[in-house]
């Protein structure tokens, strides 16, 4: 079978679209796979990086402002990403079209509607992104990862399926990934990151901890997003660093880093989520505050109701209440475990094979 995907702009939107590849792959080496992203971005480079074929459009999201030069320019690189995609569906032919989110999936799963091929939306948030919702209406499954994500969709096709995530986390043991990453398990963890790009607001927290000279008795991983590191290193250069603080840019071995952790900072984007929950950690989320729909604080909330988090809104984010929050849960273990507990309760390992067992239904 012949099987598009499109997905981008975050890792949030396009490692969904990885695993489900690597699972409609590992079904059938003889499967065609070809990703459509946009050209020069972080889809194109994670794509490429998994061996995948990458096909590039140019697209823009359209500014949010009312109408200026810059809105009839991104209409017209629009336009142009509509024909482009209508191009690779005429010559690849695909049995079926699986979008993750993401302004790029709106004219390749817009064209295929248009041409009456199937097509698959895969939501990950609580509060459903514009392009998926306008996208579901004429889908043939669409798959939420969140169960209040349905309220938003006016569709007969929904599915719960939990969202997609790597196979990586199923193979990973704890023991030989501390080795790998030479820590001692001895000593509690944390792993502070914001999400594929990084996050201003608990940049700045850490820098705070940093400056202030906070003891540090825990392994801390903090890492940056590859467009802060510089200037984050450049705030800290003054400054001594424990042995136990690594500072990264980016990873691309997070299941490794997660499954040595004992407590996660995190944005609350999906994907982040779901990666937590496959392993059962404890976590302090901070949603960023400027993302569509301020779908980051639904899915914050989602887990905080079922006590698999704190929240820390970027609002009120210091590095003094961000230092206070970690050792108030690496300093209970009876509540951390109550944690990481409900937060494994939250996961869905299988939401990939469910989700292509949905797929491969439609299209058989």
């Amino acid at each position: 079978m012949r099987y598009i995907l499109s997905g981008g702009g975050t890792g949030g939107h396009i490692y969904p679209a990885l695993a489900i590849a690597s699972e409609i792959k590992k079904r059938d080496e003889k499967n065609e796979i070809l990703y459509v992203g946009r050209i020069g971005s972080l889809e194109e480079e994670l794509v490429k990086k998994e061996g995948l074929n990458f096909k590039g459009i140019h697209i823009e999201g359209l500014p949010r402002k009312k109408v200026s030069i810059k809105t009839i320019k991104t209409l017209m690189v629009l336009l142009r990403g509509f024909g482009e995609s209508n191009s690779i569906i005429k010559d690849f032919k695909p049995d079926v079209v699986i979008g993750t989110g993401g302004y790029v999936c709106g004219p390749v799963l817009y064209k295929s509607q248009q041409k009456n091929i199937k097509t698959v939306v895969q939501e990950q948030n609580a509060y459903p992104g514009k392009t998926n919702r306008i996208l579901a209406k004429k889908a043939d499954i669409v798959a939420l990862n969140f169960e209040e994500a349905n309220k938003y969709f006016d569709s007969k096709n929904v599915i719960v399926t939990g969202n997609p995530i790597r196979d990586d986390f199923n193979h990973i043991d704890k023991k030989k990934a501390a080795e790998k990453l030479g820590y001692d398990l001895s000593k509690k963890t944390v792993l502070s990151f914001g999400g594929s790009g990084g996050q201003e607001s608990t940049n700045e927290a850490v820098i705070e901890i940093i400056k202030q000279g906070l003891n540090i008795d825990f392994n801390l991983i903090h890492i940056t997003g590859k467009e802060h590191y510089n200037s984050f290193m450049s705030e800290i250069k003054d400054y001594n660093l424990p042995e136990n603080v690594k500072i990264l840019d980016y990873s691309y071995d997070i299941p490794s880093i997660l499954m040595i952790s004992d407590l996660v900072i995190a944005s609350s984007s999906a994907m982040t989520l779901a990666e937590i929950s496959a392993i059962g950690i404890a976590s302090i989320l901070i949603p960023k505050s400027y993302t569509a729909g301020n779908h980051q604080v639904y899915n914050a909330k989602s887990y905080e109701k079922k006590g698999a988090s704190c929240i820390i809104l970027e609002e009120d984010l210091t590095g003094e209440k961000l230092y206070d929050n970690i050792n108030i849960v690496l300093g209970d273990s009876e509540k951390r475990l109550s944690m990481a507990n409900a937060s494994k309760e939250l996961g869905n390992v299988n939401a990939v094979n469910l989700l292509v067992d949905k797929i491969e239904s439609l299209i058989q």
